[in-house]
């Protein structure tokens, strides 16, 4: 298959949230993980969505609301075990993919011309195997690009810091992207967050 393809993590348990924080209405209609899918959808080409090992009910809501040949829900059996194991389990699902952007779902409110400027920053600079990542006013965001070359050390991640060990193991590699997206840095952690 090939090509860019987005993961969109949404297997967390939503603890600090207190509710399925995926599930809550945004003044568009649109549940939180609805939007997040959405503005994949319209950067890339391929998407994964990856929920709870036992969210079987919820593929079948969420596959009747976004119904798109580009995305294929997901369920990490290793969920439970924190947003590390579910990225390993993701990956390990998209092992032909050149790379991997990896976005959160409670982040509903990123542009979809980020996620293409951060496509056309690797793109640009391929050959050197980067990790890219978006900045705004000196502050890092989401989502991360990861070439096919890292898959390998992200499918043997544990715990709850998503790939956070692989960008310090590579900072070489890594690249940030100045862009003007608050999007990049705003999620929803709790129902405070919510407009």
């Amino acid at each position: 298959m090939g090509g860019i393809g987005g993961i969109v993590l949404a297997a967390g348990s939503s603890r600090r949230f207190g509710d399925d924080k995926r599930k809550m209405r945004l003044p568009s209609g649109d549940s939180v993980i609805e939007a997040s899918i959405r503005n994949a959808v319209a950067a890339l080409d391929q998407i994964l969505v990856v929920l709870r090992h036992g969210d079987q009910a919820y593929v079948e809501e969420l596959s009747a609301s976004i119904d798109s040949p580009k995305v294929t829900f997901f369920r990490a059996p290793d969920s439970a075990l924190g947003m590390a194991h579910s990225l390993a389990n993701a990956v390990h699902e998209v092992r032909d993919w050149d790379a991997a952007v990896v976005l959160l779902a409670d982040m509903p409110y990123l542009k979809p011309e980020t996620i293409q400027t951060i496509v056309a920053a690797y793109e640009k600079h391929k050959e050197n195997e980067p990790i890219i990542y978006p900045e705004i006013d000196g502050e890092t965001g989401h989502p991360v690009l990861f070439p096919k070359v890292y898959f390998g050390e992200i499918e043997k991640l544990v715990g709850d810091r998503g790939a956070r060990p692989v960008i310090e193991e590579h900072e070489n590699k890594v690249i940030s992207v100045v862009v003007d997206d608050p999007g990049v840095i705003k999620d929803i952690d709790t129902p405070q967050d919510l407009p």
